[in-house]
Parts: structure tokens; sequence; C-alpha cells
């Protein structure tokens, strides 16, 4: 029974690992400013916008600002074809307002992961110290393997039909149509078509997968040599 408790402890402290881990990746990616920029020039946002590369900027931080509720309100004024005009509208505000919500429900989540990791390893540590690496391990390795059929399944859906997914997201996260924005009225939609949001959703699933797959390695190669010392040990006992 004791050994139970101590396997799902370590299960809570892989799994919850992973769900940081993964909201972290979203968090600084999509946050990241330098990235935006890279998009813009590559897809020539401002020429088919009619807009100047610091209007673009000045929208997008005031987005991002909002976002990470650093303002209260998505304001700033731009020029798009020559005209003065303000950069979101109510359709899009609102619909940022429940991007917003979100994103902080996301940063709750986040929190309450990193708590429940910092607790399973504390007690496991107080408990289990010399067979800390071994439940550690074991329960990371599993929790990575079934994570990681869940993240082939999204990208082999990502890269059949995107467009599919990205609506698919959007009507599980969301309990209104307020995304659905028009590219004549709506900025929004210009500034982040399908291929940037490919691209961010491609960026996040690199950096997650790199420290996800060498943690997952990092747990295979202890078990590998744990077992192969335990099968030596059992050898010269014989």
């Amino acid at each position: 029974m004791k050994q139970r408790r101590f396997a799902l402890l370590a299960y809570a402290a892989a799994f919850s690992a992973i769900l940081f881990l993964l909201v972290t990746c979203i968090d600084l990616n999509c946050f990241n400013r330098r990235f935006y920029e890279q998009e813009y020039a590559s897809l020539d946002t401002a020429a088919q916008l009619s807009m100047s590369h610091q209007d673009l900027m000045k929208a997008t931080n005031a987005l991002l600002d909002y976002l990470q509720d650093r303002q209260d309100h998505i304001v700033a004024e731009i020029r798009v074809n020559g005209f003065e005009r303000e950069a979101f509208n109510e359709r899009e505000t609102l619909h940022m307002k429940d991007v917003k919500g979100l994103y902080q429900f996301a940063l709750s989540f986040r929190l309450a992961a990193g708590v429940i990791f910092i607790v399973s390893i504390a007690v496991l540590l107080w408990k289990q110290r010399a067979s800390f690496f071994d439940y550690l391990s074991l329960a990371y390795a599993q929790c990575a393997f079934i994570f990681l059929l869940f993240v082939v399944f999204l990208g082999m859906w990502a890269a059949v039909d995107f467009s599919s997914l990205w609506e698919s997201f959007h009507h599980l996260f969301f309990t209104n149509d307020l995304w659905l924005l028009n590219p004549h009225t709506d900025l929004m939609i210009n500034l982040f078509p399908e291929a940037f949001f490919f691209d961010m959703v491609m960026r996040i699933a690199v950096s997650f997968i790199a420290v996800f797959g060498g943690l997952w390695i990092a747990a295979a190669v202890y078990l590998y040599r744990f077992r192969l010392f335990q099968y030596f040990r059992k050898e010269q006992a014989s």
C-alpha cells in the first residue's frame, strides 16, 4: 500500500512537470516579440496591410501588454492605408478579453501544477530518498509515453488539416463566435493569419519536445542503468 502511495506521488510529480513545461513553452513563445517581427518580415505583413513596421509592432505590443495584464485596455492609434485609426475594433477587443481570461487560467493552472510538483517531490525525498530516482524516472517515462501519443496525434492532425485543428481548439475553449473575424473589417485576422499560427504552434512544439524529450531520455537511461546494475548484483549474489 505504501509503495502504491509513493508511486502515485511520483506520477503526480511527473504529470504536473509535463503540464508546467507545456504552459511555460506556450507562454515564452507567444510573448516572444522577436518572433512577431520575424513572422511579419517573412509574411510581408506591413506591405500587404499598407502599414509601417513601427505601427505593426505598436498594435502588437498593445495587444500583448493587455494579455499580460500590463494595461487595462487595448489602445493603439495606427495608420493603415494612409488613415489614422484605432488598431482593434469592439469585436476584436471582446475576443481578446476571452483570450486574456484563457491565458490567466493557463497561468493559474501552471501555478497549481508547480505546487503539486514541489509537494510531491518533497514528500518523495522525505519518505523515499533512497528510491527517489527509481520512482520518479519510471513515472516520468510512462507519463511521457502517454503524453507523446497525444502530441503525435495532434501533430498528425495539424500536418493533415491545420484549419480543422485550429477551429476545434476555438470551439473547445470559447463559448461564442467572436473568434470568427472578417479580414475586410478586422485587422487582427490579417496580422495573424493561419500561416502565422501554424509557425507559432510548430515553434511551441519544437521547444516543448526538446526539453520534454531530453527529460524522457534521461529517465530512460537511468532506468536502463538501474536495471543493469540490479541484474549484475543478482548475478554476483548467485
